[in-house]
């Protein structure tokens, strides 16, 4: 809930349509106007700046070794899936039941992606809601400098790329058990 609201609708409305709404996050965001903050306010409001791309950056960590393991998992899975087949081939059961394991994992790796994705969103949001207070904008300057994500020249969000590993896994694992199992 957003302080001073009264309301917990006002959280949905910090993310509409899968992008941060900035009046209701700026709204949101500063307990005291900006234009009234005191030179000591402004030494604190950098320190949270300093701490939340701090927080920023572990949220980006913690999505890497969340994929890794996840990669590694389903990897893990193919070949396990395989295991069963050479030990049990008489047994097509054992290698469905796997796959079903398999098909939730990758489901499941897709929608984590998809979530770590929106917070990041949210966090860079924060970020730059907080660099307008501050003599300079790094931040805003180097998201515009690679062109906004828009141009894969220029720069390819990993999340584009990384969005596809669950559909990649999840197509192996059918085709294995396709050509395991179907005439």
């Amino acid at each position: 809930m957003i302080p001073g609201t009264g309301s917990p609708t006002a959280v949905r409305s910090y993310v509409t349509a899968n992008k941060p709404n900035p009046s209701a996050l700026a709204e949101g965001l500063w307990v005291l106007p900006p234009d009234v903050l005191s030179s000591g306010d402004r030494a604190v409001l950098f320190d949270q700046y300093k701490l939340y791309v701090a927080e920023a950056e572990r949220l980006s960590v913690r999505r890497t070794l969340t994929s890794a393991f996840l990669l590694v998992l389903n990897v893990g899975l193919l070949v396990a899936g395989t295991a069963l087949v050479a030990s049990s081939p008489e047994r097509p059961w054992i290698f469905t039941v796997a796959l079903i394991a398999a098909l939730g994992s990758c489901l499941g790796w897709f929608w984590i992606i998809r979530s770590y994705r929106q917070m990041a969103s949210g966090k860079y949001s924060v970020i730059s809601h907080l660099e307008k207070q501050l003599p300079a904008a790094p931040g805003v300057a180097e998201w515009s400098a690679v062109g906004l994500g828009r141009d894969s020249s220029r720069y390819l969000p990993m999340s584009n790329v990384e969005v596809w590993a669950p559909a990649l896994f999840g197509f192996c694992h059918v085709a294995t058990y396709a050509l395991l199992y179907l005439p």
